[in-house]
């Protein structure tokens, strides 16, 4: 089974930088590639508007199939996903990327109790993830996604 853990030369906080747009030695970030999964549409574009604002280069999609479609065409760097989805939930989603995309950062969030259940199976296979609470707060979500969690 893959390892869960990302190793420490992943993707984690933000690419190698780039050389500076006026010509200076001093290097430019490049911001991380984000894919926001929620089937509340609304709430997916609405994350997507606050991370695009705040640097990040953030897509949406509205459900676990789409994530793992778009994960596979856009190589993010990071996976924020809804955990209680219809037809294929957020962890599984995320146990689906995992294993081809086994560095990207994924952080699911949820709002509901039957979450905690899900994560456990995801964990006794052998899946570790990133949880928040939802709601999620603007500023606590961008503070989060900039925190390097090794």
């Amino acid at each position: 089974m893959q390892p869960n853990r990302p190793s420490s030369d992943s993707r984690m906080a933000s690419h190698p930088p780039t050389a500076a747009a006026d010509g200076s030695n001093t290097p430019e970030p490049v911001p991380l590639r984000i894919l926001v999964v929620d089937d509340e549409p609304l709430i997916a574009d609405t994350i997507v508007q606050i991370l695009n604002r705040s640097g990040f280069i953030a897509e949406a999609v509205y459900g676990g199939r789409a994530a793992i479609e778009a994960a596979r065409r856009i190589n993010p760097d990071l996976i924020l996903s809804d955990v209680l989805m219809p037809q294929i939930d957020g962890v599984e989603a995320a146990i689906a990327i995992r294993k081809f995309l086994p560095n990207a950062r994924i952080v699911l969030f949820s709002g509901q109790a039957a979450t905690v259940e899900i994560l456990a199976r995801a964990n006794h296979r052998g899946y570790h993830f990133e949880l928040l609470a939802k709601p999620l707060h603007p500023t606590q979500l961008i503070k989060h996604l900039r925190h390097d969690p090794l």
